[in-house]
Formats: C-alpha cells, sequence, structure tokens
C-alpha cells in the first residue's frame, strides 16, 4: 500500500510503542485512546476508544482507524465537522502521541472522496527537477501550473452538513493500484522517481474497496462486540421496552443474527496531518507535520 509515496517517519515509533506496551504489560491485547471532536454547540467532546489499526491492514497508509455505532453522538459531530485530536498514552514506555487532522467515516452511506492530484503535481515536480520531459510546457510554466494548483486546493474548515462529502487532499491511492506499485518498486522502479506514471494512474480507493475494507473490520470484531450493535439507540432512555430488548440480548434470546447489528457499523479513518511525539522516558519532543505536497517535516521542539 502506498500514502503520500512513503511511510510517514512517525509511524515506526507509533507501531514500536505499541509493541512495548502490550509485551511490557498485563493489559487486554486492545490499544485504547482519547478522541476529541468539536459538538454542535462548538465545545470539546472526548471520549475513550479503542484502536483498530490502519487502513486496509496496511501501516503504509499512514491512516489510523476506529470504529463506532452510527447512532452515537461521535459520528453525528463528525458528519459536521471533520477536525479530531487523538491522544495514545503508552504508561509502561512512557510515551505520548497527540495526532491532529480530519476524519471520514466508511459505512453504508458514506466513502471518502480522495483527491489524490497534488501527488500527481508532486511528481511533475520531479520529473521537472530531473529535467524529465512531461509536456509542452516550459519549466517555468509547469512549476507556476503546479504551484498556482496546490495554492489553490488548499484544505478549508470543513464544517456544515455535507463536511464528510468533501474533497480529501490526500495521498491514499487503491490498494491493487497499491500492490502494483510495490512489485514496480521491488523490480527497480523507485516510488520517488514515478516517470513511468501517468495522470490516470493515481486512482484513490473504489467503492468495492471501500466495502472490503469495512466487511473486514466487520469481520474481526469478537461475538460481543458485533452484539453490541443490536443494542438500543446509545444514550437513549432506558425504558421498560429497552430494558427487555437489552436483557433477550445479553441471554442470547433476542431472535437476532450478527450481521443484523452491521446496519449501526461505520468505521472512522482518521487521517493524520500533525504528530506531537513526547518521549517522557528521554525528556524529548518532536512534532511531524505533514505538508501540501504529502512530505512529512520532523523537528525537534523543547517538552
Amino acid at each position: 500500500m502506498v500514502s503520500s509515496l512513503y511511510m510517514a517517519p512517525w509511524v515506526p515509533a507509533f507501531d514500536a510503542a505499541i509493541s512495548a506496551q502490550q509485551a511490557a504489560s498485563h493489559s487486554p491485547p486492545f490499544v485504547s485512546f482519547s478522541f476529541a471532536t468539536v459538538g454542535r454547540d462548538g465545545g470539546p467532546r472526548v471520549r475513550t476508544l479503542v484502536y483498530r489499526g490502519y487502513l486496509f491492514n496496511d501501516r503504509q497508509t499512514n491512516v489510523l482507524t476506529f470504529v463506532t455505532d452510527r447512532r452515537m453522538g461521535k459520528y453525528e459531530e463528525l458528519l459536521h465537522n471533520d477536525r479530531f485530536e487523538a491522544v495514545f498514552f503508552f504508561s509502561e514506555t512512557r510515551k505520548q502521541f497527540r495526532l491532529r487532522g480530519r476524519a471520514r467515516i466508511v459505512d453504508g452511506t458514506h466513502t471518502p472522496v480522495i483527491d489524490t492530484s497534488s501527488i500527481r503535481h508532486r511528481n511533475m515536480s520531479n520529473r521537472m527537477s530531473s529535467g524529465a520531459d512531461d509536456s509542452d510546457q516550459e519549466p517555468d510554466e509547469l512549476a507556476l501550473s503546479v504551484a498556482s494548483t496546490l495554492d489553490a486546493k488548499k484544505t478549508p474548515n470543513n464544517t456544515g452538513a455535507d463536511v464528510q462529502s468533501a474533497p480529501l487532499d490526500h495521498g491514499l491511492l487503491s490498494p491493487s493500484l497499491a500492490a502494483s506499485m510495490s512489485e514496480k518498486c521491488a523490480s527497480g522502479l523507485s516510488y520517488t522517481n514515478l516517470q513511468g506514471w501517468t495522470e490516470s494512474h493515481y486512482t484513490p480507493p473504489s467503492r468495492t474497496e471501500w466495502e472490503h475494507e469495512i466487511n473486514r473490520q466487520w469481520g474481526q470484531l469478537s461475538k460481543s462486540m458485533k452484539k453490541s450493535f443490536r443494542k438500543p439507540p446509545p444514550g437513549s432512555p432506558m425504558t421498560e421496552s429497552s430494558h427487555k430488548s437489552i436483557d433477550s440480548l445479553s441471554r442470547g434470546v433476542d431472535g437476532k443474527k450478527d450481521e443484523d447489528g452491521l446496519k449501526n457499523f461505520a468505521l472512522v479513518a482518521l487521517f493524520v496531518d500533525y504528530v506531537d511525539l513526547y518521549e517522557l522516558d528521554k525528556d524529548r519532543r518532536y512534532v511531524y507535520e505533514r505538508d501540501s505536497l504529502h512530505q512529512w517535516v520532523e523537528h525537534e521542539v523543547c517538552p
């Protein structure tokens, strides 16, 4: 899988922290984190969630995931404002990751609209600087075209009823395309020198690939977790009817199957563009930021 044409520099440290935490502790085999959204009233909303791994089960996407019930507050909040902040604190290794970016819902109603044009422009820029012939444009004209397009594509402050439908400027490519690119790289083609790839090659995931990812994530849930999606709406008043429904569900006599809860299931993909890593054990702090060409800039700051 390829995202931003290469793995983000914070990903190996993040994975190492998770592995070390799980190896050193006797906690459950899952990793929890704090997730903040913006409420409809403009105030912050924070809750503890379970981390579900990388999108498409590939860390080179640089995209983290969790699952939720479509009837929960965070689902509604993300429909109107896609900004988020997530905090992972690993007590055993004394490392903290604060991540910011934009969240995208993946379910039967929503699939992320990924705009990969800036990857094409980055490739054009690479080819221009390397002296490769790209088109009838002169180098200065091509550079101006790239810069103008990227300036025009600066990510808006997405809020409103259609935020999840807004195109997301990101380097996420189709999994099938990524596999093909990986094969090309294995045969000697570098991701940073993709002269052989045309604009049509940079295609985002298809609707079918998003559906496969929903089914993959749903299939990884435990039976008890799947059962939770058949409960009465979370946060609704406890009535006699809902009490009976929960009781019959807990006893396994509600007459429904696991798949009946799938209609309430949603995957959330976290497209990270800022990471603040604080290594308490070393008293060192690093910040990683993604620029408009999907390149990551790392710098050390005072802890």
